[in-house]
């Protein structure tokens, strides 16, 4: 037998499952402090955050691509490859309607926003599934 939906989960707000605020790095910081906080942190995503805001999110699979290449972790800085189409939803949307957002813009985490419109946490396709397969 296979996992069950939880149909109940599914429609709870996201803020239930949204891990607490997300760790920053700065536009200008070099990839291995990315991979530094990455790791430190056992995440996978950190959020990109300037003077005036988040703006953009980089994931380990960002660096990974620059490994690959031959990129050197010291010289190339976060706003080289970060992802600047910051995908967002609010706090109170539903577990299911996120995991729909994820799958429609074809991203693995969604910035959460709460209810002043500041991102307080992050959300992974993976928490969504957790919490909905029972």
């Amino acid at each position: 037998m296979g996992d069950a939906l939880d149909a109940a989960a599914a429609e709870q707000p996201i803020r239930r499952i949204m891990k607490c605020q997300p760790v920053t790095v700065e536009q200008h910081d070099p990839l291995s402090e990315v991979a530094k906080e990455l790791a430190a942190n056992e995440i996978g995503v950190l959020l990109v955050s300037s003077p005036i805001g988040p703006v953009g999110m980089i994931s380990e699979r960002d660096v990974v691509a620059v490994v690959a290449a031959g990129g050197d972790l010291e010289r190339e800085q976060v706003r080289s490859v970060m992802s600047v189409d910051l995908v967002t939803a609010a706090s109170t949307e539903s577990i299911a309607s996120v995991g729909r957002l994820m799958i429609d813009a074809g991203v693995r985490h969604v910035a959460i926003r709460g209810d002043d419109g500041r991102i307080t946490g992050l959300v992974s396709i993976r928490d969504v599934l957790d919490a909905v397969l029972a």
